[in-house]
């Protein structure tokens, strides 16, 4: 019997797919035939698709619905559209989810940022703070991907702990694999045959691009070049033009970059810099390491669940620990024919992050919930 998942798929109905869209995509990738499962994708700008992989059995829904600014998308449109796509289970993949649940719904909650950072606005205050808990008491199950985020959750709202399932994400297979370096060319000619660090976050404060500029300055290290990932159009214009004069010439910033660039622009860092203060998962800590790449970040969050063989885990503000961290990396660099063993067991370290295994715990919750109705 086909098992009808509706998915909340906005992180989809987008130009670029990123963090919040890989989650998505790859929970459609593994999907295989015998699964029995019909996807209903639910997307909310019809002037975009949706990007989803080839050869699935899905339907792609695009809608809007007016009244955005008070949530009725969500709230209304997308129960509504679960009922016209006759779905057995929604899942509202992005950290929100209708208070009117006709079918049984699944809610990804990432981690508590927006309840954290939420403007204090009467809509928006009752919506995060009213509403969405109402929701969360009464849906099918709630997924989050760290045990960091499970217990920044049940700090709020431990009524939820008996419906609260810990699944990570994955990383892409191809990690383990290997493959050819091919940085875009317009990359490879900024970074020319200099060797240089790869930083990840893009302009959010705290993901902190200023103290990844900073430690770029301050290295004894001066013939390294940044490679900036993250940042669209404008703020690459924005960030580009707020370079100190000593750095010009040493931060190129990347235009979006497919994930085979990516995992080649990893492969050739010396390492890759991670200062964010907070993450519910945190992708490039993981793909850094699987790719054989020393990387740098604090233990915060849940950023603690992912120290690895190549991790080099520093005191977020202590500058002199990051710095020594940095020459650590050169040389570790210099001398990679040395650490073969270390690079093989960090490849072992990240194969336990799966989509593979996240998809079929999904799918246990999927089935559970379907027959709650």
């Amino acid at each position: 019997m086909t098992l009808k998942i509706g998915l909340v798929a906005r992180c989809l109905n987008t130009e670029h797919i990123r963090g919040m869209g890989k989650y998505v995509f790859e929970l459609i990738q593994q999907s295989k035939p015998e699964h029995w499962i019909e996807w209903t994708l639910f997307g909310d700008d019809p002037r975009y698709g949706i990007v989803a992989p080839a050869g699935k059995q899905l339907v792609k829904d695009s809608f809007s619905f007016k009244g955005d600014r008070f949530y009725l998308w969500e709230q209304l449109g997308l129960p509504l559209r679960a009922i016209k796509r006759s779905v057995d289970v929604l899942h509202c993949t992005e950290g929100s989810l209708p208070l009117w649940q006709p079918k049984p719904t699944v809610v990804t909650i990432h981690d508590t940022l927006s309840w954290q950072e939420h403007d204090d606005t009467p809509v928006t205050t009752a919506y995060y703070e009213q509403l969405l808990p109402a929701a969360m008491k009464q849906c099918a199950a709630i997924i989050t991907i760290s045990e960091s985020s499970k217990t920044d959750i049940l700090a709020r709202w431990p009524w939820l702990e008996n419906k609260l399932s810990v699944i990570t994400h994955g990383i892409d297979s191809a990690y383990f694999s290997p493959e050819p370096i091919k940085i875009p060319s317009d990359l490879q000619r900024e970074i020319d045959d200099a060797a240089y660090l790869v930083y990840l976050g893009g302009p959010m404060e705290r993901k902190r691009f200023g103290w990844a500029l900073e430690v770029l300055a301050r290295t004894e290290h001066q013939s390294l070049k940044l490679v900036a990932c993250g940042f669209g159009s404008e703020a690459r214009r924005v960030a580009a033009s707020e370079l100190p004069d000593a750095l010009q010439g040493r931060v190129y910033f990347a235009n979006f970059l497919s994930d085979a660039a990516l995992r080649s622009l990893y492969r050739g860092a010396q390492a890759v810099l991670y200062p964010t203060l907070y993450e519910g998962f945190g992708f490039p800590a993981v793909e850094a390491q699987a790719a054989g790449v020393p990387v740098i970040f604090s233990a915060l969050g849940s950023l603690k669940e992912l120290i690895g063989p190549l991790a080099l885990v520093v005191p977020p503000d202590d500058m002199a620990a990051w710095l020594a961290a940095i020459t650590q990396a050169v040389n570790f660099g210099e001398h990679r024919e040395d650490h073969e063993d270390q690079i093989n067991a960090a490849s072992l370290w990240a194969q336990q992050f799966s989509w593979r295994e996240s998809f079929e715990k999904h799918l246990a919750v999927y089935r559970k919930s379907a027959l709650t109705s």
